[in-house]
């Protein structure tokens, strides 16, 4: 079940700015943050939406060249999922599409690594796609 309350904590919000945030009105948010409302879609929705948004203040979309990124998360067991692919301006944008692209569970745990450019050859992960694609491959990892 998502939890709003660790959301908005990740976030660095109080409770009135992520109700604001959310567009509802904050006694609606506290109630369904303490447990008294049930947490439904919309909500979760909402404040994934809205973290993205926060997120995104100050960014100016195509302002650095892109790069390659490859990263992989631990799943509920314990193992780690095979890799991701994905084109983004630095680590912290490549951090926020896997997590908001890939509706990942921002409690995952994720590893990251920058790639060569050349690497994006092998996944066949193009440039002209990186705005829209987040693509799944399988792909051997370097544990370390």
């Amino acid at each position: 079940m998502f939890d709003l309350k660790a959301f908005r904590a990740s976030l660095d919000l109080t409770q009135h700015e992520m109700a604001e945030a959310m567009g509802m009105p904050f006694r609606s948010y506290q109630d369904v943050e303490a447990g008294k409302s049930a947490v439904r879609p919309v909500h979760e929705a909402a404040a994934k939406y809205a973290g993205w948004l926060i997120r995104q203040q100050g960014r100016h979309k195509g302002a650095r060249p892109l790069h390659f990124f490859l990263a992989r998360f631990r799943g509920e067991e314990g193992e780690w999922t095979a890799p991701w692919t994905v084109w983004a301006e630095d680590f912290n944008d490549a951090v926020e599409r896997f997590y908001t692209l890939g509706s990942i569970d921002r409690s995952q745990e994720l590893q990251i690594r920058l790639m060569p450019e050349d690497a994006s050859k092998v996944f066949g992960h193009a440039r002209k796609h990186a705005e829209a694609v987040l693509e799944h491959r399988d792909a051997t990892w370097p544990d370390q």
